[in-house]
C-alpha cells in the first residue's frame, strides 16, 4: 500500500456482526439489523460493549440494568439475559461466562466504536509523520461514524457512564480536528462549526478558545471579545472564573499578539535549532516572535509525542498545558515507583487496556482500574510496568502506595499515615501534614486537584480502605491490586489476571535462567506447569535453578511434583508462594476454610457443587456459598459451564500442606470423653476427636498460637 493510501476503518472489513454505540445501540449481520432484545437485555449488551474483551461482574450487570433497586432475583434475571442474547446473537458472537461475570469477545471490525478509535490513532501517527491532509482525513471520517450522542435511548449509571466517556472521546476527535484546520488556515470555514460546539458545550473553554482564535484571524476581534465575555458569564454563574487558557488568549487579543497569527511560510529555514515542520495541534499554534515587553512566555505548540500511536491521547488541553509546564519549571519529580521488570513477560492484552485506560484519562473524574488474581499471579509487576510505561502522561506525580505495609517488615498502614505518605510524595513538606485525620483528607484532596497524577494502590483488602484514598477531581489513573475481587468499587474497571500461557510461561523462564538451559521444550512445560504457570513460581524457581547450576530441568520438575513438598520447594530467601496462599486463607471464613481443605481431595479438572458438597459433609447450598467465597477469595476458579469450579494445584498443594500441619491438640483428659447425645457442633459432619471443641479460654490459646506461629 502506498505511504499515503487511506486504509479502509476497521468496521469496513468487518467479519461478522457489527455492533454500533456511537449513537442508540444497534446491531447488524450484515444488511440485516438484529433485535438485541427489550430495554433490560439492551442494557446488558451495552453494558458488555463498553467493557468488550473484559469480564464484566454480574453486580455491575445488575445496577446497569436496575441501579440501586435490584430484586432479589436479579442475579438469575441476568444470567436469563444473557442466555437470551446468545441465542438472539448471531452464533459468531461469544458471550464467555469467566469469573465474576462475562466477557463479550469482538473481533477486528466489529464495533464502532474501536474503528473510532482506529482512525484517531492513524491520525496520530499521520501528525507525527507530518501528514497534516492525510490526518484530517482520518479524523473526519471518524466523526461521520458517530450518529447522535453514544448509546443515546439507554440510560442508569453504568450504561450512562460509559457513554459519556464515548461523547468526550468525541470531543477530543472534533478539537483534534479544529487544530488541524486552523493551521491550515481555515478559520473562516471553522466559525460556524465552532458556534455550535459552543453552543451545544457552554462550559468548555477550549471549544470557546478556538472559537476566539479563528474570530480573530479572520479580523473580528470584537467578536472574539464578546465570545469571552459570554463565557466569563456562563462560569460566574458556578461561581468561578474562566481558567488561564482563556483569560491569557483575552490578554492576547487585547494585546494583538502577532503570535496569534499564522507564520507567514519562510522559503529557506535559517540555520541552527528551530520549531522545524508543525508537528501537532494546539489552541495557539502561532510561532512568529513575540514582541520584547511581553510579561510571560506563552506555551508553545503542543509537541508531536502528544499524540499517541494508538490514538489514546489527545493534544494537551489549554489547562493541562499551564499544569504540565508548572511542574516542568519546578523541576519535581513526584514519584515513588518501584523498579520495573527488564524481563517483564506476557500480559499484552491487560497491559493494552491499562494503557488505553491512562491514555484516555478525562478530566472529569478519576479513572480506576482493579486487578485481581490469586497471590503470585504478577498484579503488582504488571501495575508497575504499566506505570512505567505511561509516567510521561502523568507528569504531577507517579505513586505507589503499598497497603500491606509501607516498609518491608511493617503491617498495614492506617488511613493516617497512608494519607501522610501521599501528601509526603507529592511534595507536601512533613511539617504543613496536618495531625489530624480531618485535616489530612482534606490537605490530600486539595494537593491532588488539578493534577495529573497516577497511583498504584497495592494489596488492598476491601473498599472501605480505598475510597477516602482515591483523587477527587479527573486528571488521574488508580490502579487497584487486590487477591480479592472488588465488585463494589462503583465506576471502577475489572480487569482479572489468570496463569500466563503456557508460551509466556516458558518465555519467562528463559529470560530468567537464560534461553540456552532450555534444551527440552517439554520439559520446560512440565516445569511451568508444575510451577502452575504463575510468574511468582517461575522467578523462584528460575532463581533456584541460578543458584543450583547443576541442575537440570527435569530435576526440578522431579522436585516439584509431590503436593506435600511443592511448596516448599517454592520458597527462596523472602520469597514463598505459599506465604500469599497463607494470608488468603486466613481471610477466609470457617466454613470456607473447610471447604478449600477438603477440595484436596477432588479430582482434577472440573468440580462440580455435588462433588464439593460431599467432600466437606455439607448440603449442596452451603457448597454453593463456600465455593462461591473461594472464587471471590481468587482461590478457586468458576469454569464457564455453570457450576463448574477448578482448583489450581498450587492452591491444592498448600490445602495438602496444610492438612498435614500438626494442631495444638486439647488434654489427655478432655480427650476421653463420654459419647455424644446432641447434635454435632460442625456443619453435618463428623468431627475427630481431636478437633472437638475446648472450652472458650482454651480455644483462644490455641488460635493465638497458631497465628503467632504463621
Amino acid at each position: 500500500m502506498p505511504q499515503h493510501e487511506l486504509p479502509k476503518p476497521d468496521h469496513e472489513a468487518a467479519h461478522g456482526p457489527v455492533f454500533k454505540v456511537l449513537g442508540p445501540l444497534e446491531v447488524w449481520d450484515g444488511d440485516r439489523r438484529v433485535n438485541p432484545g427489550g430495554v433490560r437485555q439492551r442494557h446488558v449488551l451495552a453494558t458488555l460493549l463498553i467493557y468488550a474483551d473484559r469480564v464484566v461482574p454480574v453486580n455491575r450487570l445488575i445496577r446497569a440494568v436496575w441501579d440501586e433497586e435490584a430484586p432479589y432475583t436479579a442475579g438469575n434475571q441476568v444470567r436469563k439475559m444473557i442466555w437470551n442474547l446468545r441465542r438472539r446473537l448471531p452464533d459468531s458472537v461469544r458471550i464467555l461466562t469467566e469469573a465474576p461475570g462475562y466477557r463479550l469477545v469482538l473481533s477486528e471490525g466489529q464495533l464502532d466504536a474501536r474503528a473510532f478509535e482506529a482512525l484517531l490513532g492513524r491520525a496520530g501517527t499521520a501528525v507525527t509523520e507530518g501528514r497534516a491532509e492525510e490526518a484530517v482525513e482520518h479524523l473526519s471520517r471518524a466523526l461521520k461514524l458517530w450518529r447522535g450522542r453514544a448509546l443515546s435511548g439507554l440510560s442508569g449509571a453504568v450504561v450512562g457512564s460509559g457513554g459519556r466517556d464515548l461523547d468526550e472521546r468525541r470531543l477530543i476527535a472534533t478539537e483534534r480536528l479544529v487544530d488541524l484546520r486552523l493551521l491550515n488556515g481555515e478559520a473562516r470555514a471553522l466559525v460556524p462549526d465552532l458556534y455550535s460546539l459552543v453552543n451545544a458545550h457552554p462550559l468548555h473553554e477550549g471549544l470557546r478558545e478556538r472559537l476566539m482564535l479563528a474570530l480573530y484571524r479572520i479580523g473580528r476581534r470584537a467578536d472574539a471579545l464578546q465570545v469571552m465575555a459570554q463565557g466569563r458569564a456562563e462560569l460566574v454563574e458556578l461561581g468561578i472564573e474562566p481558567g488561564t487558557g482563556l483569560s491569557r488568549l483575552q490578554e492576547r487579543i487585547l494585546r494583538d499578539d502577532p503570535g496569534l497569527m499564522l507564520p507567514e511560510p519562510e522559503p529557506e529555514p535559517e540555520a541552527g535549532p528551530g520549531p522545524g515542520p508543525v508537528a501537532g495541534p494546539g489552541p495557539v499554534p502561532g510561532t512568529a516572535p513575540r514582541s520584547e515587553d511581553e510579561p510571560d512566555r506563552d506555551p508553545a505548540p503542543v509537541p508531536a509525542s502528544a499524540w499517541t500511536v494508538g490514538g489514546t491521547t489527545g493534544n494537551v488541553s489549554p489547562a493541562a498545558e499551564v499544569t504540565v509546564a508548572t511542574a516542568a519549571d519546578r523541576g519535581q519529580d513526584h514519584g515513588s515507583l518501584p523498579y520495573d521488570l527488564k524481563d517483564f513477560t506476557g500480559r499484552r492484552r491487560e497491559l493494552d487496556a491499562i494503557l488505553a485506560l491512562g491514555a484516555a484519562v478525562t478530566d472529569r473524574a478519576p479513572t480506576i482500574v482493579t486487578l485481581t488474581g490469586m497471590p503470585g499471579v504478577g498484579k503488582t509487576a504488571l501495575a508497575v510496568h504499566a506505570a512505567h510505561r505511561l509516567s510521561a502522561a502523568f507528569p504531577d506525580g507517579r505513586i505507589h502506595l503499598d497497603l500491606q505495609g509501607l516498609t518491608p517488615h511493617s503491617g498495614p498502614p492506617t488511613l493516617a499515615e497512608a494519607l501522610r505518605h501521599l501528601l509526603l510524595t507529592l511534595g507536601t513538606p512533613a511539617g504543613d501534614v496536618p495531625d489530624d485525620l480531618d485535616g489530612r483528607l482534606i490537605a490530600w484532596r486539595r494537593a491532588v486537584a488539578g493534577r495529573r497524577v497516577l497511583m498504584i494502590l497495592d494489596g488492598v483488602v476491601d473498599t472501605v480502605t480505598v475510597r477516602p484514598l482515591l483523587p477527587g477531581t479527573g486528571g488521574c489513573l488508580v490502579v487497584v491490586t487486590s487477591r480479592t475481587v472488588i465488585g463494589n468499587l462503583d465506576g471502577a474497571v475489572p480487569i482479572h489476571l489468570g496463569p500466563l500461557s503456557e508460551e509466556e510461561a516458558v518465555g519467562l523462564l528463559g529470560s530468567i535462567i537464560g534461553t540456552h538451559r532450555i534444551g527440552d521444550a517439554g520439559e520446560a512445560r512440565d516445569l511451568a506447569a508444575v510451577c502452575g504457570r504463575l510468574p511468582l513460581a517461575l522467578r523462584i524457581m528460575g532463581a533456584r535453578l541460578n543458584s543450583r547450576r547443576a541442575w537440570s530441568l527435569a530435576q526440578a520438575v522431579r522436585r516439584l511434583r509431590r503436593h506435600d513438598l511443592r511448596l516448599r520447594e517454592l520458597t527462596f530467601a523472602d520469597r514463598s508462594v505459599a506465604t500469599g496462599i497463607g494470608q488468603c486463607y486466613r481471610g477466609l471464613s470457617p466454613a470456607q476454610q473447610r471447604m478449600l481443605l477438603a477440595l484436596r481431595a477432588a479430582p482434577s479438572g472440573s468440580i462440580d457443587e455435588r462433588t464439593a458438597a460431599r467432600l466437606a459433609g455439607v448440603s449442596a447450598a452451603e457448597a454453593e456459598d463456600a465455593l462461591e467465597g473461594l472464587v471471590d477469595a481468587c482461590l478457586l476458579q468458576s469454569l464457564p459451564q455453570p457450576g463448574g469450579y477448578a482448583l489450581p494445584e498450587l492452591v491444592r498443594s498448600f490445602a495438602v500442606q496444610e492438612s498435614a500441619t500438626p494442631r495444638p491438640g486439647p488434654a489427655p483428659a478432655q480427650t476421653q470423653l463420654p459419647p455424644r447425645t446432641g447434635p454435632r457442633p460442625t456443619e453435618g459432619r463428623a468431627t475427630p476427636p481431636g478437633n472437638r471443641p475446648r472450652p472458650d479460654g482454651a480455644r483462644r490459646r490455641g488460635t493465638a498460637a497458631r497465628r503467632s506461629a504463621a
